[in-house]
């Protein structure tokens, strides 16, 4: 099914532009691209750390006094 969507001349340009520096071959795949984007899941945390273990990067977190 074909639909027409009304949008801003502003929109225009700028989906004209993405279409053509991505080298897609119609808006429907520029707007595709944008809601994949939009919906990807967040960018990993691995690495955030580096190389520490596990009880370096917990070490410190309470003190002996605030345990029950």
């Amino acid at each position: 099914m074909v639909t027409t969507v009304q949008v801003k001349e502003e929109t225009l340009k700028a989906l004209r532009q993405i279409k053509g520096r991505k080298r897609l071959s119609s808006y429907d795949e520029v707007i595709v691209l944008l809601i994949k984007d939009a919906i990807k899941p967040g960018k990993s945390m691995y690495g955030t750390f580096g190389r520490k273990t596990m009880e370096e990067i917990l070490e410190g977190l309470r003190d002996e006094e605030d345990r029950i």
